[in-house]
């Protein structure tokens, strides 16, 4: 015994119902043109940039639009929003917009981690594509700055003092310098 809901007014009825008792409003059967949530997220979330999953929720002309401007990334980041839109809407607000009142499965709670994870795995991945490379030029002028070490020694000539400087190098310690 499963419930839809009615396109006219909302309300729950049985799935057999030709019209609402409520409204009065006549019911599509729609029994074989369900369409899964959880597979829509699934698409926008992995091929939601070229548009494969506005043509599965039959909406082609979008579908269009987005393979021909996918190339300026604009898709793409629709689709991210949609992702979370599909994964995290209720099956109520679901059955109404995309299957006429019939109730379909709910989203997985594997596809909802996913849908969590896969971004800030990005954030974290762009975040150390910049930190690693930074980090790597510190610590080569680390290295640079470590093999010369220039100490300065005030010396007495006289009534007049003067400065000289040591330079000792990081690969021979026991030769030091002296630089007037």
């Amino acid at each position: 015994m499963a419930m839809v809901f009615c396109r006219g007014c909302g309300k729950e009825i049985h799935e057999t119902a030709v019209s609402c008792p409520h409204c009065g409003c006549q019911q599509a059967a729609a029994v074989g043109n369900i369409k899964s949530q959880s597979v829509a997220a699934v698409l926008a979330a992995f091929v939601g940039g070229i548009g494969i999953h506005r043509f599965y929720l039959r909406s082609p002309i979008t579908g269009i639009f987005y393979i021909l401007f996918c190339w300026t990334g604009i898709p793409g980041l629709i689709a991210l929003v949609e992702t979370f839109i599909y994964a995290f809407m209720s099956q109520e607000s679901w059955a109404r917009k995309y299957n006429s009142g019939v109730m379909s499965e709910p989203v997985h709670i594997a596809i909802r981690v996913l849908v969590l994870f896969f971004p800030v795995a990005f954030v974290v991945g762009v975040l150390a594509a910049i930190a690693i490379p930074a980090y790597q030029n510190y610590r080569l002028k680390a290295e640079a700055a470590k093999s010369t070490v220039s100490i300065e020694v005030p010396r007495h000539v006289g009534m007049v003092a003067a400065h000289s400087a040591i330079v000792i190098p990081a690969a021979k310690p026991a030769n030091a310098t002296l630089v007037a």
